[in-house]
């Protein structure tokens, strides 16, 4: 149910935020956030010189965008609640990837964990997708990675059977197959500069704790 239908106008306030959709009989409130406009070749030129830095730090840099997206949502999805009467629906926010080659989703990952640990009380998960680039291990398997990062509370075990249903659409749509079980055992990723600080190339290593082929999960 989209929640833009003017038939909710009235339940919200001016200047009152709201997501963008009820799911499952009202038992979801999610928003959708789109990661297009990240200007990877800047920000890996402006952190070219800074060395090597731990994780929270370089995504505090690189990806304060996205950072800045998920508080937002989480703003979005608690006024929503509040404004329906929903306070036990379960919150979502799909992080979406829409850049090519130089940024899939295992940074969506990177960031969506870091921010679950901390912030973001109106969510029980992120799901983080990427429907445009492939990730390849060294035996040739490959996938579209969409994730959900949750809490591991009851919660968000009922929210993974929900998010299920959803990717499995998302595959549907694309004529991509579904994989459900697929896991990731390890997982790295590279910006390589040049001397001058300007981007070269993406790179990412993963490792898949079982046997698949070509699919999305």
């Amino acid at each position: 149910m989209n929640l833009d239908r003017g038939e909710f106008d009235r339940l919200f306030g001016q200047g009152i935020p709201r997501a963008d959709f009820l799911l499952f009989d009202r038992s979801v409130v999610y928003e959708v956030k789109e990661v297009e406009n990240l200007d990877v070749e800047r920000q890996v030129r402006k952190l070219a010189k800074k060395g090597i830095m731990a994780t929270d730090v370089f995504n505090q840099h690189f990806c304060n965008s996205i950072i800045n997206a998920l508080r937002k949502a989480n703003r979005q999805v608690s006024c929503t609640k509040n404004a329906l009467g929903l306070p036990n629906a379960l919150g979502l926010i799909i992080l979406e990837n829409l850049i090519p080659e130089k940024m899939p989703a295992l940074t969506l990952l990177s960031v969506a964990n870091q921010m679950m640990e901390k912030e973001l009380p109106s969510f029980e998960g992120v799901l983080c997708a990427d429907m445009i680039n492939y990730l390849e291990d060294g035996t040739g398997d490959k996938v579209r990675l969409v994730q959900l990062m949750a809490r591991g509370t009851p919660d968000s075990e009922r929210l993974a059977t929900f998010t299920d249903t959803l990717v499995k659409n998302m595959c549907s749509q694309q004529s991509i197959r579904f994989r459900p079980n697929v896991k990731l055992d390890a997982a790295h990723q590279l910006w390589h500069a040049e001397a001058d600080g300007n981007y070269k190339r993406y790179a990412a290593g993963i490792t898949f704790a079982h046997e698949m082929k070509d699919g999305c999960g």
